[in-house]
Protein backbone atom coordinates (compact mmCIF):
# COMPACT_ATOMS: atom_id res chain seq x y z
CA UNK A 1 0.00 0.00 0.00
CA UNK A 2 1.38 3.64 -0.85
CA UNK A 3 0.59 5.29 1.98
CA UNK A 4 3.31 7.87 1.33
CA UNK A 5 0.70 9.55 -1.40
CA UNK A 6 -2.22 10.52 1.03
CA UNK A 7 -0.13 11.04 4.00
CA UNK A 8 2.62 13.94 1.86
CA UNK A 9 -0.27 15.38 -0.35
CA UNK A 10 -1.99 15.83 2.92
CA UNK A 11 0.93 17.29 5.12
CA UNK A 12 1.17 19.67 1.85
CA UNK A 13 -1.53 20.97 1.79
CA UNK A 14 -2.06 21.40 5.65
CA UNK A 15 1.51 23.40 4.98
CA UNK A 16 -0.20 25.91 2.65
CA UNK A 17 0.81 24.73 -0.48
CA UNK A 18 -1.29 24.19 -2.99
CA UNK A 19 0.18 21.89 -5.52
CA UNK A 20 -1.94 18.76 -4.03
CA UNK A 21 -5.27 20.85 -5.44
CA UNK A 22 -3.53 21.60 -8.88
CA UNK A 23 -2.19 18.44 -9.45
CA UNK A 24 -5.64 17.24 -9.30
CA UNK A 25 -7.11 19.51 -11.82
CA UNK A 26 -4.28 18.99 -14.30
CA UNK A 27 -4.88 14.83 -13.83
CA UNK A 28 -8.93 16.06 -14.84
CA UNK A 29 -8.00 18.27 -17.33
CA UNK A 30 -5.61 15.68 -18.64
CA UNK A 31 -8.23 13.04 -18.33
CA UNK A 32 -10.79 15.18 -20.30
CA UNK A 33 -8.12 16.27 -23.43
CA UNK A 34 -5.91 18.84 -22.25
CA UNK A 35 -4.63 20.17 -24.74
CA UNK A 36 -3.48 23.49 -27.08
CA UNK A 37 -6.71 24.95 -25.54
CA UNK A 38 -5.76 25.03 -22.30
CA UNK A 39 -2.32 26.20 -23.07
CA UNK A 40 -4.63 29.21 -24.72
CA UNK A 41 -6.31 29.89 -21.74
CA UNK A 42 -3.56 29.68 -19.54
CA UNK A 43 -2.28 32.28 -22.10
CA UNK A 44 -4.98 34.62 -21.44
CA UNK A 45 -4.79 34.86 -18.49
CA UNK A 46 -0.91 35.36 -18.29
CA UNK A 47 -1.26 37.95 -20.77
CA UNK A 48 -4.43 39.80 -18.96
CA UNK A 49 -2.17 40.21 -15.79
CA UNK A 50 0.31 41.40 -17.75
CA UNK A 51 -1.91 44.33 -19.37
CA UNK A 52 -3.14 44.83 -16.03
CA UNK A 53 -0.16 44.60 -13.27
CA UNK A 54 3.27 44.55 -15.60
CA UNK A 55 4.93 47.78 -16.39
CA UNK A 56 6.95 46.60 -19.36
CA UNK A 57 4.03 44.80 -21.20
CA UNK A 58 0.97 47.07 -20.30
CA UNK A 59 1.92 50.02 -22.50
CA UNK A 60 2.59 47.56 -25.92
CA UNK A 61 -0.83 45.55 -24.54
CA UNK A 62 -3.04 48.64 -24.19
CA UNK A 63 -1.76 50.24 -27.64
CA UNK A 64 -3.63 47.46 -29.37
CA UNK A 65 -7.02 48.35 -31.04
CA UNK A 66 -8.81 45.73 -29.38
CA UNK A 67 -10.66 46.32 -25.78
CA UNK A 68 -9.37 43.05 -24.64
CA UNK A 69 -6.97 41.48 -27.20
CA UNK A 70 -5.49 37.92 -25.27
CA UNK A 71 -9.20 36.88 -24.78
CA UNK A 72 -10.00 37.50 -28.34
CA UNK A 73 -7.01 35.86 -29.89
CA UNK A 74 -4.04 34.87 -26.90
CA UNK A 75 -1.70 33.68 -29.44
CA UNK A 76 -1.62 36.41 -32.51
CA UNK A 77 -1.53 38.75 -29.27
CA UNK A 78 1.34 37.27 -27.77
CA UNK A 79 2.66 37.37 -31.79
CA UNK A 80 3.28 40.95 -31.29
CA UNK A 81 4.99 41.44 -27.97
CA UNK A 82 8.92 42.02 -28.55
CA UNK A 83 10.92 38.86 -27.57
CA UNK A 84 12.91 38.85 -24.37
CA UNK A 85 16.31 38.70 -24.28
CA UNK A 86 19.37 38.14 -21.23
CA UNK A 87 19.75 42.14 -21.68
CA UNK A 88 16.13 43.09 -21.99
CA UNK A 89 15.61 41.37 -18.66
CA UNK A 90 18.93 43.34 -16.92
CA UNK A 91 18.05 46.61 -18.64
CA UNK A 92 14.44 46.59 -17.50
CA UNK A 93 14.51 44.50 -13.94
CA UNK A 94 12.11 47.05 -12.29
CA UNK A 95 9.76 47.16 -15.06
CA UNK A 96 8.91 43.34 -15.57
CA UNK A 97 7.68 43.16 -12.05
CA UNK A 98 4.37 42.90 -11.55
CA UNK A 99 2.87 45.52 -9.23
CA UNK A 100 1.29 43.09 -6.75
CA UNK A 101 4.91 41.79 -5.66
CA UNK A 102 4.51 43.25 -2.34
CA UNK A 103 1.39 40.91 -1.78
CA UNK A 104 3.07 37.64 -2.88
CA UNK A 105 5.86 35.49 -1.48
CA UNK A 106 8.42 35.57 -3.49
CA UNK A 107 12.23 34.90 -3.82
CA UNK A 108 15.02 35.41 -5.89
CA UNK A 109 16.68 32.96 -8.79
CA UNK A 110 19.30 33.11 -11.14
CA UNK A 111 20.48 30.72 -14.07
CA UNK A 112 23.37 30.13 -15.98
CA UNK A 113 21.09 29.54 -18.91
CA UNK A 114 22.39 27.40 -21.91
CA UNK A 115 25.06 29.67 -22.95
CA UNK A 116 26.71 30.75 -19.85
CA UNK A 117 24.87 34.01 -19.21
CA UNK A 118 23.45 34.38 -15.88
CA UNK A 119 20.46 36.23 -15.35
CA UNK A 120 18.37 36.99 -12.21
CA UNK A 121 14.70 36.46 -12.02
CA UNK A 122 11.92 36.72 -9.20
CA UNK A 123 9.38 33.69 -8.61
CA UNK A 124 6.21 33.38 -6.59
CA UNK A 125 4.66 31.04 -4.72
CA UNK A 126 2.32 30.31 -7.11
CA UNK A 127 5.30 29.52 -9.50
CA UNK A 128 6.64 26.64 -7.48
CA UNK A 129 2.90 25.27 -6.64
CA UNK A 130 2.17 24.82 -10.18
CA UNK A 131 5.86 23.73 -11.52
CA UNK A 132 5.50 20.94 -8.66
CA UNK A 133 2.50 19.69 -9.73
CA UNK A 134 3.23 20.05 -13.41
CA UNK A 135 6.38 17.50 -12.61
CA UNK A 136 4.19 15.21 -10.48
CA UNK A 137 2.12 14.86 -13.35
CA UNK A 138 5.06 14.20 -15.67
CA UNK A 139 6.02 11.39 -13.16
CA UNK A 140 2.37 9.94 -13.42
CA UNK A 141 2.88 9.75 -16.98
CA UNK A 142 5.64 7.42 -17.05
CA UNK A 143 4.81 5.23 -14.63
CA UNK A 144 5.47 6.69 -11.31
CA UNK A 145 2.56 7.95 -8.75
CA UNK A 146 3.42 10.28 -5.86
CA UNK A 147 4.97 8.63 -2.99
CA UNK A 148 6.19 5.88 -4.80
CA UNK A 149 9.95 5.50 -4.53
CA UNK A 150 12.35 8.01 -6.11
CA UNK A 151 16.15 7.74 -5.99
CA UNK A 152 17.49 11.33 -7.57
CA UNK A 153 20.98 11.44 -9.21
CA UNK A 154 21.04 14.94 -8.65
CA UNK A 155 23.58 17.70 -7.51
CA UNK A 156 23.49 20.38 -5.15
CA UNK A 157 27.25 22.04 -3.49
CA UNK A 158 25.42 23.07 0.05
CA UNK A 159 25.14 19.17 0.44
CA UNK A 160 28.94 18.10 -0.04
CA UNK A 161 29.43 18.69 3.76
CA UNK A 162 28.13 16.16 6.23
CA UNK A 163 25.18 17.26 8.05
CA UNK A 164 24.36 19.88 5.37
CA UNK A 165 21.16 18.72 4.91
CA UNK A 166 18.30 19.95 8.15
CA UNK A 167 16.38 17.56 10.30
CA UNK A 168 13.13 19.14 8.33
CA UNK A 169 14.89 18.59 4.25
CA UNK A 170 15.46 14.88 5.87
CA UNK A 171 12.09 13.98 7.04
CA UNK A 172 10.47 15.37 4.19
CA UNK A 173 12.29 13.42 1.45
CA UNK A 174 11.11 10.69 3.73
CA UNK A 175 7.81 11.62 3.64
CA UNK A 176 7.98 12.05 -0.14
CA UNK A 177 9.91 8.12 -0.47
CA UNK A 178 13.15 10.31 -2.03
CA UNK A 179 16.16 8.79 -2.12
CA UNK A 180 19.12 11.42 -2.98
CA UNK A 181 22.45 10.68 -4.28
CA UNK A 182 24.82 13.82 -4.62
CA UNK A 183 25.94 13.84 -8.08
CA UNK A 184 27.92 16.63 -7.59
CA UNK A 185 30.59 14.62 -6.59
CA UNK A 186 31.43 10.30 -7.22
CA UNK A 187 34.28 8.42 -6.74
CA UNK A 188 34.03 4.55 -7.77
CA UNK A 189 33.06 4.01 -3.89
CA UNK A 190 30.37 6.02 -4.17
CA UNK A 191 29.30 4.89 -7.66
CA UNK A 192 29.06 1.56 -6.26
CA UNK A 193 27.09 2.66 -3.21
CA UNK A 194 24.59 4.19 -5.78
CA UNK A 195 24.18 0.84 -7.21
CA UNK A 196 23.90 -0.56 -4.21
CA UNK A 197 21.16 1.88 -3.32
CA UNK A 198 19.04 1.18 -6.72
CA UNK A 199 19.31 -2.70 -6.05
CA UNK A 200 18.01 -2.15 -2.63
CA UNK A 201 15.48 0.97 -3.37
CA UNK A 202 14.17 -0.66 -6.22
CA UNK A 203 12.46 3.06 -7.34
CA UNK A 204 9.48 3.66 -9.59
CA UNK A 205 11.42 5.84 -11.10
CA UNK A 206 14.98 7.42 -11.20
CA UNK A 207 15.45 10.99 -12.15
CA UNK A 208 19.21 11.94 -12.82
CA UNK A 209 21.46 13.92 -14.68
CA UNK A 210 21.93 12.68 -18.26
CA UNK A 211 25.59 12.86 -18.30
CA UNK A 212 26.02 11.03 -14.77
CA UNK A 213 23.38 8.42 -15.90
CA UNK A 214 25.78 7.93 -18.55
CA UNK A 215 28.90 7.75 -16.83
CA UNK A 216 27.23 5.23 -14.13
CA UNK A 217 25.94 2.99 -17.26
CA UNK A 218 29.66 2.96 -18.23
CA UNK A 219 30.97 2.24 -14.77
CA UNK A 220 28.78 -0.66 -14.33
CA UNK A 221 29.19 -2.47 -17.18
CA UNK A 222 33.46 -1.46 -16.91
CA UNK A 223 32.85 -3.10 -13.37
CA UNK A 224 30.51 -5.66 -14.27
CA UNK A 225 28.72 -4.87 -11.88
CA UNK A 226 25.00 -6.31 -10.98
CA UNK A 227 22.44 -4.13 -11.23
CA UNK A 228 19.05 -5.30 -11.39
CA UNK A 229 16.54 -4.09 -14.13
CA UNK A 230 15.05 -0.52 -13.34
CA UNK A 231 11.46 0.72 -13.98
CA UNK A 232 11.75 4.06 -15.52
CA UNK A 233 14.48 6.74 -15.57
CA UNK A 234 14.65 10.57 -16.60
CA UNK A 235 17.18 12.38 -17.57
CA UNK A 236 17.95 16.24 -17.75
CA UNK A 237 20.43 18.86 -17.29
CA UNK A 238 22.03 18.21 -20.49
CA UNK A 239 21.82 17.01 -23.94
CA UNK A 240 21.18 13.52 -24.46
CA UNK A 241 22.65 12.06 -26.97
CA UNK A 242 22.11 9.12 -29.24
CA UNK A 243 24.66 6.88 -28.05
CA UNK A 244 24.30 7.76 -24.42
CA UNK A 245 20.67 6.74 -24.71
CA UNK A 246 21.58 3.42 -25.94
CA UNK A 247 23.72 2.74 -23.17
CA UNK A 248 21.82 3.82 -20.40
CA UNK A 249 18.85 1.63 -21.56
CA UNK A 250 21.00 -1.31 -21.98
CA UNK A 251 22.79 -0.98 -18.54
CA UNK A 252 19.46 -0.19 -16.41
CA UNK A 253 17.43 -1.98 -18.71
CA UNK A 254 14.23 0.26 -18.57
CA UNK A 255 12.50 2.85 -20.13
CA UNK A 256 14.08 6.09 -20.55
CA UNK A 257 12.77 9.34 -21.35
CA UNK A 258 14.29 12.73 -21.54
CA UNK A 259 13.04 16.12 -20.03
CA UNK A 260 13.86 19.40 -21.16
CA UNK A 261 13.90 22.83 -19.21
CA UNK A 262 15.58 25.52 -17.31
CA UNK A 263 15.81 27.16 -13.87
CA UNK A 264 14.01 30.28 -15.70
CA UNK A 265 10.81 28.36 -17.05
CA UNK A 266 11.23 25.49 -15.27
CA UNK A 267 9.89 22.00 -17.23
CA UNK A 268 9.63 22.69 -21.01
CA UNK A 269 8.73 19.96 -22.47
CA UNK A 270 9.16 15.94 -21.44
CA UNK A 271 9.41 12.43 -23.45
CA UNK A 272 5.80 10.59 -22.36
CA UNK A 273 4.57 7.40 -23.47
CA UNK A 274 2.87 7.48 -27.26
CA UNK A 275 4.68 11.21 -28.59
CA UNK A 276 6.75 11.25 -30.32
CA UNK A 277 8.85 14.02 -29.21
CA UNK A 278 9.31 16.58 -26.16
CA UNK A 279 5.34 16.97 -24.77
CA UNK A 280 5.00 20.41 -23.55
CA UNK A 281 2.76 20.38 -20.78
CA UNK A 282 -0.05 23.55 -21.50
CA UNK A 283 -0.05 24.52 -18.11
CA UNK A 284 3.62 25.27 -17.56
CA UNK A 285 4.75 27.07 -20.79
CA UNK A 286 3.87 28.20 -24.59
CA UNK A 287 6.86 27.39 -26.70
CA UNK A 288 7.48 29.38 -30.20
CA UNK A 289 10.60 28.76 -32.74
CA UNK A 290 11.45 31.52 -34.46
CA UNK A 291 14.18 32.55 -37.44
CA UNK A 292 16.46 35.13 -36.52
CA UNK A 293 14.25 38.16 -37.74
CA UNK A 294 11.99 36.88 -34.95
CA UNK A 295 9.12 35.34 -37.38
CA UNK A 296 7.78 32.36 -36.34
CA UNK A 297 9.01 29.45 -38.46
CA UNK A 298 6.92 26.16 -40.14
CA UNK A 299 6.58 23.04 -37.94
CA UNK A 300 9.25 20.45 -37.93
CA UNK A 301 11.69 23.54 -38.75
CA UNK A 302 14.53 24.32 -36.76
CA UNK A 303 15.05 28.08 -35.65
CA UNK A 304 15.32 29.41 -31.61
CA UNK A 305 13.52 28.44 -28.96
CA UNK A 306 11.50 30.88 -27.59
CA UNK A 307 9.50 30.40 -24.44
CA UNK A 308 6.42 32.07 -22.50
CA UNK A 309 6.16 31.00 -18.96
CA UNK A 310 2.63 30.82 -17.52
CA UNK A 311 3.48 29.69 -14.24
CA UNK A 312 5.16 33.19 -12.99
CA UNK A 313 3.12 36.26 -12.08
CA UNK A 314 5.32 38.31 -10.20
CA UNK A 315 8.13 38.77 -13.34
CA UNK A 316 6.62 36.83 -16.27
CA UNK A 317 9.13 35.80 -18.78
CA UNK A 318 6.63 36.81 -22.46
CA UNK A 319 8.32 35.30 -25.35
CA UNK A 320 11.64 34.53 -23.84
CA UNK A 321 15.13 33.63 -26.18
CA UNK A 322 16.45 30.74 -23.64
CA UNK A 323 19.75 30.40 -26.00
CA UNK A 324 18.78 26.97 -27.32
CA UNK A 325 18.11 25.86 -30.81
CA UNK A 326 15.27 23.32 -31.76
CA UNK A 327 11.86 22.98 -33.96
CA UNK A 328 7.96 22.12 -33.02
CA UNK A 329 6.38 19.27 -34.75
CA UNK A 330 2.59 20.08 -35.85
CA UNK A 331 0.34 20.21 -32.44
CA UNK A 332 -1.34 16.80 -31.31
CA UNK A 333 -5.18 16.05 -30.72
CA UNK A 334 -5.03 13.85 -27.02
CA UNK A 335 -6.25 10.28 -27.82
CA UNK A 336 -5.94 7.04 -25.36
CA UNK A 337 -4.87 8.51 -22.41
CA UNK A 338 -2.48 10.08 -24.58
CA UNK A 339 -1.54 13.81 -23.62
CA UNK A 340 -2.31 16.43 -26.42
CA UNK A 341 -1.20 20.39 -27.56
CA UNK A 342 2.17 21.16 -28.21
CA UNK A 343 5.10 19.14 -29.01
CA UNK A 344 9.09 19.80 -29.31
CA UNK A 345 10.16 17.59 -32.25
CA UNK A 346 13.65 17.98 -31.00
CA UNK A 347 16.01 20.09 -29.11
CA UNK A 348 19.47 21.66 -29.90
CA UNK A 349 20.03 21.93 -26.15
CA UNK A 350 23.53 22.67 -23.85
CA UNK A 351 26.21 20.43 -23.92
CA UNK A 352 27.61 20.07 -20.20
CA UNK A 353 31.37 18.08 -19.20
CA UNK A 354 31.88 15.81 -16.44
CA UNK A 355 35.31 16.84 -15.33
CA UNK A 356 37.59 14.34 -13.56
CA UNK A 357 40.22 14.14 -10.69
CA UNK A 358 43.14 11.48 -10.96
CA UNK A 359 41.64 9.05 -8.72
CA UNK A 360 38.74 8.79 -11.15
CA UNK A 361 36.22 10.70 -9.39
CA UNK A 362 33.54 12.20 -11.05
CA UNK A 363 32.33 15.96 -11.18
CA UNK A 364 29.27 17.13 -12.61
CA UNK A 365 30.30 20.57 -15.35
CA UNK A 366 26.89 21.90 -13.63
CA UNK A 367 28.84 22.08 -10.15
CA UNK A 368 30.94 24.78 -11.33
CA UNK A 369 27.99 26.85 -13.12
CA UNK A 370 26.17 26.72 -9.63
CA UNK A 371 29.03 28.58 -7.72
CA UNK A 372 28.69 31.78 -10.48
CA UNK A 373 25.03 32.02 -9.62
CA UNK A 374 24.03 35.05 -7.83
CA UNK A 375 27.28 37.08 -8.43
CA UNK A 376 26.09 40.24 -10.92
CA UNK A 377 29.77 40.51 -11.90
CA UNK A 378 29.20 37.61 -14.22
CA UNK A 379 28.08 38.58 -17.72
CA UNK A 380 29.34 35.39 -19.74
CA UNK A 381 31.39 32.53 -18.11
CA UNK A 382 32.89 29.52 -19.20
CA UNK A 383 34.97 26.82 -16.87
CA UNK A 384 37.70 24.71 -18.32
CA UNK A 385 39.56 21.84 -16.08
CA UNK A 386 42.83 22.06 -17.82
CA UNK A 387 44.22 19.26 -16.38
CA UNK A 388 43.28 16.76 -13.28
CA UNK A 389 44.61 19.58 -10.84
CA UNK A 390 43.92 22.55 -12.80
CA UNK A 391 40.62 24.30 -13.51
CA UNK A 392 40.35 27.89 -14.94
CA UNK A 393 37.31 30.14 -14.79
CA UNK A 394 36.81 32.80 -17.82
CA UNK A 395 34.55 35.27 -17.09
CA UNK A 396 33.48 38.12 -19.31
CA UNK A 397 32.54 40.63 -16.01
CA UNK A 398 29.83 43.00 -15.72
CA UNK A 399 28.75 45.39 -13.01
CA UNK A 400 31.85 46.04 -11.78
CA UNK A 401 34.06 42.83 -10.77
CA UNK A 402 34.26 40.21 -8.01
CA UNK A 403 36.23 41.07 -4.89
CA UNK A 404 38.80 39.19 -3.33
CA UNK A 405 36.84 37.13 -1.00
CA UNK A 406 34.57 36.10 -3.68
CA UNK A 407 37.37 34.22 -5.46
CA UNK A 408 38.77 32.78 -3.03
CA UNK A 409 35.12 31.45 -1.78
CA UNK A 410 34.82 29.86 -5.90
CA UNK A 411 38.32 28.04 -5.84
CA UNK A 412 37.66 26.82 -2.15
CA UNK A 413 34.85 25.48 -3.20
CA UNK A 414 35.97 24.33 -6.54
CA UNK A 415 39.05 22.07 -4.24
CA UNK A 416 36.43 20.98 -2.20
CA UNK A 417 35.40 18.42 -5.37
CA UNK A 418 38.38 18.09 -7.32
CA UNK A 419 40.94 17.96 -4.60
CA UNK A 420 43.39 20.46 -2.12
CA UNK A 421 45.77 20.50 -4.89
CA UNK A 422 43.71 21.75 -7.68
CA UNK A 423 44.88 24.96 -9.32
CA UNK A 424 41.94 27.44 -9.56
CA UNK A 425 42.31 30.17 -12.08
CA UNK A 426 40.86 33.34 -13.20
CA UNK A 427 41.09 34.95 -16.80
CA UNK A 428 38.59 38.30 -17.07
CA UNK A 429 38.49 38.54 -21.29
CA UNK A 430 36.10 41.06 -22.86
CA UNK A 431 34.57 38.28 -24.59
CA UNK A 432 34.39 34.72 -25.35
CA UNK A 433 34.22 33.11 -28.66
CA UNK A 434 31.20 31.08 -29.39
CA UNK A 435 31.41 27.39 -30.54
CA UNK A 436 31.45 26.55 -34.17
CA UNK A 437 28.02 25.79 -33.78
CA UNK A 438 26.74 29.11 -32.48
CA UNK A 439 26.11 28.28 -29.08
CA UNK A 440 28.62 28.99 -26.32
CA UNK A 441 29.92 25.65 -24.39
CA UNK A 442 30.34 26.70 -20.86
CA UNK A 443 32.10 23.30 -19.11
CA UNK A 444 35.04 21.85 -20.81
CA UNK A 445 36.64 19.29 -20.08
CA UNK A 446 40.15 18.78 -21.69
CA UNK A 447 40.88 15.74 -19.86
CA UNK A 448 40.08 12.35 -22.29
CA UNK A 449 37.35 10.11 -20.60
Amino acid sequence: MNWHKPACLSYAALRGYRYPALLKQYLREHERGAGYDTAKRELAALLRHCRQSVPYYAEPLRQRGDVRPEETDPVECLSRLPVLTKETIRANFAQLQSADLGRRRWSYNTSGGSTGEPVRLIQDRGYEDRIKAIALLGHWLVGADVGEPIVRLWGSERDLEPGNRSAKARFFLWLTNNTYVNAFRLTPQRLRECVDTLNRVRPALILAYAQIAYELARFVEREKLHLMPQHVIVTSAGTLYPFMREKIAQVFGCRLYNLYGSREVSLIGLEVPGVNGLWVPPWGNFVEILDDAGHPVPPGEEGNIVVTCLTNYAMPLVRYHIGDRGALAANIQPANGRPGGQVLKYVSGRSVDVFRTRDQKLVDGEYFTHLLYFRPWVGKFQVVQKAYEHVQFRIVKTNGGPTPAELDEIAAKSRLVMGDNCRVDFEFPGELPPHPAGKYRYTISEIAA
